[in-house]
């Protein structure tokens, strides 16, 4: 039995007051309507309406019946409406993991412009530097600058960033290239994010042989960050972070005479490679991808 669909004939029963009328309704024969009344009546073993030559009358068993069939109706025009109305990304929430460096100026501008262009879709950020599983933990998209090693996910190239070498303002720049090579020496400040093989590399290549144990580290990228802008020392920075800071003249970048030598990174979109991508997870790929093409 077509349940949902006999339901309907005697929901429309109820309310338009006859047999007929409901047919007219359905765009069915009174007698389609009738044969579903009766087939419901035989199955429930119960009658739900008492007729006469004239007219019905709804029993009271019928009455209860009318209300469980009009919710139950209710019910799936609710769930069905997910994906048939305009409104289709309704209740949508992505799960995303982004490193610290990400969590401002332009790619927080971006999601702004996503929730902004898509309210109805939510976003559930995880900021932290750690790799996270995307398949374990269910996350929907990642942000990386790491090289892509799991063959169960795919990558989008977003931009490339820099490595660079920043002073504060209270380090002069009005140095020779041995007072240059001694600032660095002494003030330099490690970040969690390096290297540490690269970076050793690169001081050895200008001279500098003072072991890392020996310089400061720090773990924060944020941390990180004002410490350098406080003065604390040299930082070594990706060049997008620290992006405003040049601008407004509190850091200046040390370029010469020995540029820092540290690989660029590609920044990536990370998401699975063998899941389909539902609506929603489709519009932010896409929103992304056009956003960083710009």
């Amino acid at each position: 039995m077509d349940k949902l669909r006999y339901f309907k004939s005697y929901i429309a029963i109820v309310d338009h007051g006859s047999l007929k009328n409901a047919a007219d309704y359905l765009n069915l024969t009174p007698s389609a309507v009738s044969k579903h009344l009766s087939t419901l009546e035989r199955y429930y073993s119960a009658d739900l309406v008492i007729r006469d030559a004239k007219s019905i009358r709804i029993t009271g068993e019928g009455k209860t019946f009318y209300t469980q069939c009009k919710q139950v109706l209710e019910s799936l025009n609710a769930a069905e409406e997910l994906f048939f109305s305009d409104n289709q990304q309704a209740h949508s929430v992505l799960r995303i993991t982004l490193p610290q460096v990400f969590s401002q100026g332009r790619f927080m501008q971006m999601l702004s412009a996503f929730c902004h262009a898509h309210p109805q879709i939510k976003l559930d950020l995880i900021i932290t530097n750690k790799s996270l599983d995307l398949v374990q933990q269910d996350i929907d998209f990642a942000f990386r600058g790491t090289p892509l090693a799991d063959s169960q996910l795919r990558s989008v190239k977003l931009f490339q960033a820099k490595t660079i070498l920043c002073a504060p303002q209270s380090f002069t720049p009005q140095l020779t290239t041995e007072q240059q090579l001694r600032v660095i020496e002494d003030n330099l400040l490690i970040p969690s994010y390096i290297n540490l093989s690269t970076l050793r590399l690169y001081l050895q290549k200008i001279g500098i042989t003072k072991p890392l144990s020996q310089f400061t580290a720090l773990d924060d990228a944020f941390s990180y960050k004002q410490a350098v802008l406080a003065g604390m020392g040299i930082g070594i920075f990706l060049d997008f972070f620290v992006e405003h800071e040049l601008k407004q003249g509190e850091i200046w970048q040390i370029t010469d005479p020995h540029p820092f030598s540290y690989k660029s990174l590609d920044f990536k979109m990370i998401y699975h490679k063998n899941i389909k991508l539902a609506k929603a997870q489709e519009l932010f790929k896409g929103f992304v991808m056009e956003y960083f093409k710009e």
